[in-house]
């Protein structure tokens, strides 16, 4: 349980890079992906804020992996939902592949993470003992 918390609170952070990119740069997070945008769409007010918008809002899944951290079994819940909607949120990427076709290598890098770790973890909690988790 002690590893599983540790890995959690590691994790926490990502994510809070990830959002802080976002904030930051927002379009040009995604050209740092490999997303090929053009000057004008990059300058779109529209989409600069939404990509801040849900780049930021990413920083939800670490605030709760390192709250869950804290006490395994009282935010067992939580913690379950937030793996199962990042697993769903991965499988999405799966949509946008059949529709507009591959992506940049670096983002099919990013939904090999989305889909395997959520399911790992979730693995990982299933097999702890209930006072364990």
């Amino acid at each position: 349980m002690q590893t599983l918390s540790l890995l959690l609170k590691f994790m926490a952070p990502l994510f809070g890079v990830i959002a802080a990119l976002h904030l930051a740069l927002g379009l040009d997070a995604e050209v740092l992906l490999g997303a090929r945008i053009s000057a004008e769409t990059a300058l779109d007010p529209s989409l600069n804020s939404q990509n801040r918008f849900y780049g930021v809002a990413f920083a939800v899944y670490g605030a709760i992996l390192y709250i869950s951290a804290t006490d395994l079994q009282r935010y067992r819940p939580i913690l379950l939902a937030t793996l199962w909607v990042f697993f769903a949120a991965g499988l999405s990427r799966l949509v946008s592949w059949v529709v507009d076709g591959v992506p940049a290598p670096l983002v099919i890098g990013l939904a090999v993470i989305e889909l395997v770790a959520p399911l790992l973890i979730l693995f990982w909690i299933r097999t702890l003992r209930p006072a364990e988790h």
